[in-house]
């Protein structure tokens, strides 16, 4: 795994962070044009996997942006949704850091994100996904493999085996090759909260 950026402070990688949802044009065009567009993606992917998300009441989406897979997760009938972002998009996001997730433990049966690369401390990002899911809680990831990233990649993902290294405290039950649309994600790995895992803690 590669990183992209060195900084002086954590505070510094925030306001690099910062500087893409802060961007007013950014927002228009997700507001805008884009809206209903990517709910509709986030929901057909989503319900690709049915069989994971069909009895879940409770999920957090990290990393959401200005929300649309939260609408996406309401619309199929988990309406305790919510996601975090550096900033807020309220009433779909509200602000909170992904390597320090503010809900108490095992608060979600259902965790989702798409901006892993955009983590500073991917092994941190992961202990807290773990942390905030119940016993046999489900995370859907969402992954670029073999796509040019943007500025605001922290770290690039150079296999796949990367990626079950750190997250190696979950059991992996499902992976593959998506289609994502304008989102750009081409890679899906599912886990579930390892109950093996959680009688050792």
């Amino acid at each position: 795994m590669k990183k992209t950026h060195n900084y002086n402070n954590y505070n510094e990688y925030v306001a690099h962070q910062l500087e893409k949802t802060s961007n007013k044009e950014k927002q228009r065009r997700w507001f805008g044009e884009e809206w209903k567009e990517k709910i509709e993606i986030f929901k057909r992917l989503f319900m690709s996997n049915v069989e994971f998300i069909k009895n879940k009441s409770s999920a957090i989406c990290l990393g959401s942006r200005t929300g649309q897979e939260v609408v996406a997760l309401r619309e199929l009938g988990i309406e305790d949704s919510i996601g975090i972002d550096l900033h807020e998009f309220k009433p779909y996001t509200i602000k909170g850091d992904i390597h320090d997730i503010n809900f108490e433990d095992e608060r979600f049966d259902l965790a989702f994100t798409n901006i892993f690369d955009h983590s500073l401390y991917p092994e941190k990002f992961a202990s807290e996904i773990y942390r905030v899911l119940k016993k046999k809680g489900i995370f859907i990831l969402h992954v670029q493999l073999g796509i040019d990233q943007d500025k605001y990649t922290e770290v690039i993902i150079e296999n796949k085996g990367i990626i079950n290294t750190i997250f190696k405290d979950f059991a992996l039950i499902k992976e593959g090759n998506i289609n994502s649309g304008n989102i750009a994600m081409n890679y899906e790995y599912i886990f579930m909260k390892n109950s093996e895992k959680l009688n050792c803690l």
